[in-house]
């Protein structure tokens, strides 16, 4: 899906900032001069240091914050041209936590912005069952529940239905998983991926986590302090080859564990399969295992060799040579990528 500089090709623009600026009155720019494309269907992470405005920027695409100047659009819409109310119901939001309404039910909450609209009760009602059921959380356990009887992650799991109920074509989501216990952020974090996945949400997502940003985006928007953006580029390429000093510093020295989770088991990096002598057969792998599998698996492994399957079959066995192979593979296909 990426295409070089990184620009996604082939895709429509589903929001656009054209210059923006945000400075407060006390002489604080918050946003100096931002240009971005967010393309319709993709993830865009937002990520950089404290104060570097990448809530600002979340904020101004749905008028929380208003620009100083420039123009934002939203499916070509000048956002500072229509009504701001009207606009946020077109648009999804999450924050990290949450903002549930403590008096009413998990399914009152969900059924918030589809009550504005004035759909009938049956028609809401469907529709919560129905984003419960996605969320993963079972509308006869949970419907009726209060948000304080629920965990963080499943309060969390609650905030993510009700910015969904009523299908919006974007979702913006501020630090959503940030108040989520490790386990439970991983776990959500897959969940969320796979629901995004499913239906095509274009999403903006500010983390400060870069290594929830190379996880969950298709394309990683890096920016310093006033709003610079530092460099656009799908999660492989940041990592392999940062732009400027100060990607570089944000990446930190775990990129290459951080690579480990963005590639995939190949044919290409097998042995031959051999008779299986001398192979362990306890931590099989299969053809488009995340290359992190391949590397717990090999860990675990007295053989230093461990099987490869595709479909039935036993197509080679991958060692610690081919793991590095399939790394500088990454490296070398982003950097070629980049020069």
């Amino acid at each position: 899906m990426s295409g070089v500089a990184g620009t996604v090709v082939g895709m429509a623009t589903a929001i656009r900032f054209d210059h923006v600026r945000k400075a407060y009155a006390d002489g604080t720019v918050a946003v100096g001069d931002l240009s971005l494309d967010v393309e319709a269907h993709e993830l865009l992470a937002l990520v950089g240091p404290s104060g570097c405005g990448k809530s600002t920027t979340l904020r101004m695409a749905n008028r929380l914050v208003e620009p100083t100047s420039g123009r934002i659009f939203l499916d070509g819409d000048d956002v500072t041209d229509v009504d701001a109310v009207g606009l946020r119901r077109r648009i999804g939001y999450v924050i990290q936590n949450v903002g549930l309404f403590p008096h009413r039910t998990v399914e009152q909450n969900v059924a918030t912005v589809p009550r504005l609209l004035g759909w009938d009760r049956g028609r809401t009602r469907a529709r919560v069952g129905e984003l419960l059921e996605l969320v993963g959380l079972e509308p006869g356990r949970y419907a009726r529940r209060y948000p304080h009887e629920l965990s963080g992650g499943e309060r969390q799991r609650v905030g993510v239905a009700r910015a969904l109920a009523t299908d919006p074509p974007v979702l913006l989501m501020d630090e959503p998983f940030g108040a989520v216990d490790p386990v439970g952020r991983r776990r959500l974090q897959t969940e969320f991926r796979r629901i995004q996945a499913e239906l095509g949400t274009t999403v903006m997502l500010v983390t400060h986590d870069v290594d929830e940003a190379v996880r969950l985006a298709d394309r990683v928007a890096v920016l310093s302090r006033g709003g610079r953006l530092e460099q656009l580029s799908d999660p492989v390429r940041l990592l392999a080859a940062p732009a400027s000093a100060a990607v570089a510093d944000l990446v930190g020295t775990g990129a290459a564990v951080r690579l480990l989770a963005l590639g995939t088991v190949e044919r290409r990096d097998l042995r031959p399969a051999g008779d299986g002598r001398g192979v362990g057969t306890a931590h099989g792998l299969r053809v488009g295992d995340p290359l992190d599998a391949a590397f717990a698996a090999l860990a675990a492994e007295p053989s230093g060799a461990v099987p490869v399957h595709e479909g039935d079959a036993v197509v080679g066995t991958l060692d610690a040579p081919g793991l590095l192979a399939a790394l500088h593979r990454l490296v070398d296909g982003a950097q070629d990528a980049a020069a």
